[in-house]
């Protein structure tokens, strides 16, 4: 069973929200909290629960396993990253990669 690393958590909240050149108002304005939290949030000084960490989550465009577990299994971390990059781009773009994905997993093999 792994525990949660609350400071690696808050560390966490803080490099993502800056990788992805959000303030702290416009995270609080998109989780519907104050601003005064989430920077309480990010210092450690206060603890979130579980809806505020989904919203923080979804806001951010990442797992909730990503933020509460110290490891992650290498299918999320993909996952998030392919995410982080595909929201750059235009949703036919995306229909694009997703057939392309498909080729790819259907001849994986032959690479």
């Amino acid at each position: 069973m792994q525990i949660v690393d609350y400071k690696a958590v808050w560390q966490k909240i803080k490099a993502k929200r800056q990788q992805c050149g959000m303030t702290q108002e416009k995270l609080a304005e998109q989780c519907d909290i104050s601003i005064s939290f989430i920077a309480h949030i990010e210092r450690g000084t206060k603890s979130l629960s579980l809806e505020t960490a989904v919203r923080i989550s979804s806001a951010l465009n990442v797992s909730l396993d990503y933020l509460l577990l110290d490891e992650i299994n290498d299918n999320a971390r993909i996952l998030d990253a392919l995410g982080s990059e595909l929201s750059k781009y235009p949703p036919e773009q995306n229909e694009k990669f997703m057939r392309l994905a498909r080729l790819l997993v259907a001849h994986i093999e032959e690479i």
